[in-house]
Order: structure tokens, then C-alpha cells, then sequence
């Protein structure tokens, strides 16, 4: 004779706490082989390993040569306490002891609006930041992983096109299947596009470092 069984308050709220116990724990389990998949996806997978790495710096807008700038720079902050959208941050001891204390900017994460005023540059006192008159001012120029590119992968995107400031753009893509080109001439470094792109395609490179096409390095 099959009897219902019956449960008590306690008896209740035991199960149900096994139960959310044992749905908590499945999560943690299926989280845990999510991660170990897209780990073993990033190394096997010469897109994703060649992927642009976003934690790329670049000095603030101004900066003269690297040398003479780490001697001109006092980390004083002022420059950090003049930017209106909280762009420019300290570099950590994780750039070295030289660096460490020093102004830079993450473009790729936090973009530089590249202020008509240039806050940042007048409040320099030391001469680290310099605004030379009707110089084309630029933080960076950005470079486009081409294996990590939706577009030259054939997949319609054009995200890095859209929110590109500049006027004309200084990035852009013909056609599917085609990676998407960067006019260096127009450049800023801003790194709008390198934040918006969902493939992580986007880097942006001093441009002290490296020779700007269509202009002599500044």
C-alpha cells in the first residue's frame, strides 16, 4: 500500500536547501569547464592568441619623447586632476620603478576624448606635456590584428567605423573580407575604436614609438 509521504517545515527547508546546494555546486562545476574550454580555445586558436592585447599605454596628449619626458615628469598629478573624464591614471609598479607614478592612458579601455582645450597639456607645468602650436596632437595610433578581424573574416561589422570621431575617419573597411584599414594621417590614438571592438582586433600604439605614414614622428 503506497502512502503519501508527508514533510514537515524543517523537512521542507532541508530539501530545498540540498537542492539550491546542488544547483549552486552544478553552476560552479559548469562555470569551471566554461573557463578551462575557453582557455584551451585561446590557445588553440591562432585568432584569439593573436588577439590585441587591451591593457596597451600611451602618455597623455602632448608628451614629448619618452626619455626627456621621464626626466621632465615630477608626478606631480596635475595632469590627472585636469582631466575632466577621469581618463589619465598613475602607472603602477607593475611598469617598473622608472614608470611607476607617471601619467598614462589605457585607450583601449578608457578612451581619450582629446579635448579641444587640452586641460591635461596646460596644466603641465614641468614640460612633460607641450602643446606646439597647430601640431597635429595625437595620444597614439591605432593597429588592427588582421586574423582577429570580423571584417576580414567575412563577418559584417562596423563598429570600429561608427565611433570613430574623427572627420574623415581615420578607419575604415571596403567590403566584407577585408580587414579594416587605418589612415594614419588621421589617427588620433583616442581609442574609441579599440574599446568598441567586440573581436579585441584594436590596439593603440605610441606613436612616439612608432613612424606615423604621412608625417614625420613627433
Amino acid at each position: 500500500m503506497n502512502r503519501e509521504k508527508t514533510f514537515s517545515k524543517r523537512d521542507l527547508f532541508r530539501l530545498g536547501f540540498r537542492r539550491a546546494s546542488e544547483a549552486v555546486g552544478s553552476l560552479i562545476d559548469t562555470s569551471d569547464s566554461l573557463a578551462a574550454v575557453g582557455s584551451a580555445s585561446r590557445a588553440s586558436s591562432p585568432t584569439m592568441a593573436s588577439s590585441a592585447p587591451k591593457s596597451s599605454f600611451v602618455r597623455p596628449p602632448g608628451a614629448i619623447a619618452e626619455e626627456p619626458f621621464l626626466k621632465a615628469c615630477t608626478s606631480c598629478d596635475d595632469c590627472i586632476r585636469a582631466c575632466p573624464h577621469w581618463v589619465i591614471r598613475k602607472a603602477g609598479p607593475e611598469l617598473g620603478e622608472t614608470m611607476e607614478g607617471t601619467p598614462i592612458i589605457l585607450p583601449a579601455e578608457n578612451p581619450c576624448l582629446m579635448c579641444a582645450d587640452f586641460p591635461c597639456i596646460a596644466a603641465c607645468e614641468s614640460g612633460a606635456l607641450t602643446l606646439v602650436p597647430d601640431a597635429f596632437i595625437r595620444i597614439g595610433v591605432a593597429r588592427v590584428d588582421d586574423a582577429a578581424c570580423y571584417m576580414a573574416l567575412g563577418q559584417p561589422c562596423d563598429y570600429c567605423m561608427t565611433h570613430c570621431p574623427t572627420r574623415p575617419k581615420a578607419i575604415h573597411a571596403l567590403d566584407r573580407g577585408m580587414v579594416a584599414q587605418v589612415e594614419d594621417d588621421l589617427c588620433t590614438g583616442c581609442g574609441k575604436c579599440a574599446e568598441i571592438c567586440p573581436a579585441d582586433a584594436i590596439s593603440i600604439v605610441d606613436h612616439r614609438l612608432e613612424p606615423i605614414e604621412g608625417r614625420d614622428p613627433e
